[in-house]
């Protein structure tokens, strides 16, 4: 049974073009990828565990910096994707990327089945690779 993929309209266009915008904007006034503190000078550590604990915060926070600004940057192509009238087009195929899928990720750059195949690719990249110095699985018989 094949499903059905409901179109994307200019009206529905708009309702997520003013999604994207607030999220953009939060990101903008209130973000944190711009204004990461490593101040690491005047706290005069403990011990190790302290040292520990910031380093792993510190990380946290690049992260999080770093995933923020990777969501920015897909919510400015896809706002340029709108401007062109390419949005809602798939960038494998060029099929309907389709409303659900939109409503869900407004920044969506690929059609459901273009994305499974994506991560299919990805998964497979990913389990195929074996370090090298790890050799042949030993077997005890």
């Amino acid at each position: 049974m094949e499903k059905q993929i409901l179109k994307v309209t200019q009206e529905n266009i708009e309702t997520l073009k003013q999604l994207l915008l607030e999220q953009r904007e939060e990101i903008l006034t209130h973000g944190k990828t711009m204004r990461v503190d490593f101040n690491n000078g005047e706290d005069k550590l403990k011990d190790e565990v302290d040292v520990a604990v910031k380093d792993v915060e510190e990380s946290m926070k690049m992260r999080l910096g770093n995933r923020e600004g990777l969501y920015f940057k897909k919510i400015e192509e896809a706002l340029l994707r709108m401007q062109e009238g390419t949005y809602g087009e798939c960038l494998t195929c060029g099929a309907s990327i389709g409303l659900k899928r939109l409503e869900v990720r407004p920044t969506a750059e690929l059609c459901i089945e273009c994305k499974e195949a994506a991560e299919r690719g990805e998964n497979l990249n990913a389990e195929g690779r074996k370090h090298k110095s790890l050799g042949e699985a030993m077997s005890f018989k």
